[in-house]
């Protein structure tokens, strides 16, 4: 099969989508298909395991710098696709290399796949900018509408979608796990002191340090925990962005920033923690979250999004309403006092990790193309 794919964020940049369409390409080739790939400039070199990558220059996106706003395809882009003749292309982002992309899909009848990722519309108030959140939605509408299958991260976003009124082709295509990479034997006390010197419990987060995750919430709700438990807890933030340098003016004692980590330090991040703590309340899925159960952290979420699919009440970790201070502090105390429940939540996390193998869930997506290719949908469970 050849697969044309569009994003508008691939592997160099630090978020779940370019992760995530990374394996997937990786997992095709291996498969025996041909993708041709069509991204912005993520990378001096090309992804070698695609039969051809096309990267479009562009400039940051203002609200969120670490992606670019690309002009579209180019006459390259497009001789290299008219060349390579696709069975069906996948738009996976909803920004310029995805519009172009999906006008060029449709202009020459070639079966469109769409992937609905992230909920860039929630982000709009936390920016000043929630007035725009109806034509946001109305454009999103319209750039999925026309397409064969829209894959859905989780349970979560296909029933936003569907209350949004998209159309009725949404499917849900699930998110695996790294369980060699993210393991709680890589446990470290060397690591824990390195990460919060001198601490007895420490609260991991990983992720974006911007206003719609949250992490101020998280930062309040850490001093009243550490006001409840004492000067043995420490709070770790792993990432960076816009907030990191308010985060930092902000933070007491006991609150320590890593910066960006990847692969085996990141891992060893994850493990070297106690409780995972994640405040966002927009989340299509929630990687990090799920990364976090595979190290064995129990988990302390909102209860909103496509986390709830990994943090499971009493067997992975615990559900707070959303913007309840209290409550999250409560929570995080709790599971501090009791050592039982906390390890019996890592064994429960740490085994719902292992159910989510990517190899089958880069299949789904697969299977969605040929689908698609062939036109002949089925009906799934969603």
């Amino acid at each position: 099969m050849r697969i044309a794919l569009f994003t508008d964020t691939y592997l160099r940049d630090v978020n779940g989508v370019a992760m995530t369409l990374g394996k997937l390409v990786g997992h095709a080739a291996a498969r025996g298909h041909e993708v041709v790939l069509v991204t912005t400039r993520v990378s001096d070199e090309p992804d070698p395991r695609a039969a051809a990558h096309r990267q479009m220059r562009g400039i940051p996106l203002p609200l969120y710098p670490e992606l670019q706003l690309a002009r579209g395809l180019d006459g390259r882009a497009r001789r290299l696709l008219a060349g390579f003749r696709p069975d069906v292309g996948h738009v996976a982002t909803e920004s310029t290399v995805g519009l172009s992309g999906r006008t060029w899909v449709l202009r020459h009848g070639v079966p469109l796949v769409t992937s609905f990722h992230t909920n860039f519309p929630a982000y709009l108030a936390d920016y000043r900018l929630a007035r725009l959140e109806p034509l946001v939605w109305k454009y999103l509408r319209w750039f999925h509408r026309r397409s064969a299958l829209t894959l859905c991260p989780s349970r979560d976003t296909l029933e936003a979608l569907s209350a949004r009124r998209f159309h009725d082709r949404l499917r849900v295509w699930g998110r695996g796990v790294d369980t060699r990479l993210y393991d709680p034997a890589r446990r470290s006390p060397a690591v824990r002191a390195r990460l919060a010197p001198g601490a007895e419990c420490i609260f991991v987060y990983v992720g974006r340090l911007a206003a719609e995750k949250r992490v101020d919430f998280l930062l309040d709700a850490f001093a009243l925990v550490r006001q409840r438990a004492g000067p043995g807890t420490a709070l770790v933030f792993v990432g960076d962005g816009p907030a990191a340098e308010r985060l930092r003016r902000r933070a007491g004692e006991g609150v320590h920033f890593t910066g960006f980590l990847t692969g085996v330090e990141l891992a060893e991040a994850y493990a070297a923690g106690d409780v995972f703590v994640f405040a966002s309340d927009t989340e299509t899925f929630g990687n990090v979250v799920l990364e976090a159960a595979a190290s064995g952290l129990p988990l302390v979420v909102v209860d909103r999004g496509g986390v709830r699919e990994t943090a499971i009440p009493g067997r992975t970790g615990v559900r707070v309403p959303v913007g309840d201070l209290q409550g999250f502090a409560e929570a995080c105390v709790a599971l501090l006092r009791d050592d039982a429940l906390r390890a019996q939540l890592s064994r429960g996390a740490r085994a719902e990790a292992l159910s989510r193998q990517w190899d089958r869930t880069l299949d789904d997506a697969l299977d969605a193309y040929k689908e698609a290719a062939l036109g002949e949908l089925r009906e799934v469970a969603t």
